[in-house]
């Protein structure tokens, strides 16, 4: 009865390596599931270049030549110091 339950091929590690079994068997499945969402990101970046544009000046900062970007530092809300980091803010369009 202890080899049963206590043993290295008992119960308990049964039922622990159940877990983990389980466990990444849901890993694995949201894992396709993000490189299927990451597969037709590039397919939409690959053949739409509307989404391209989109995404370079969105996520790379990139700005169009009729707009400029306005920076401005974090507070850090102690004894009023600055942050040194930087904040991107949308690009406002306009003249320069």
């Amino acid at each position: 009865m202890w080899n049963l339950i206590w043993s290295g091929h008992g119960y308990l590690i049964y039922h622990h390596e159940k877990q983990r079994v389980e466990a990444l068997k849901s890993e694995a499945v949201r894992l396709r599931q993000q490189r299927g969402k990451l597969a037709r990101k590039v397919l939409r970046l690959r053949h739409d270049p509307e989404t391209l544009e989109k995404y370079i000046h969105q996520e790379l900062g990139y700005v169009h030549p009729d707009e400029f970007m306005v920076i401005i530092p974090k507070s850090s809300g102690g004894g009023g110091k600055e942050n040194m980091s930087e904040e991107k803010t949308p690009p406002l369009r306009g003249k320069q």
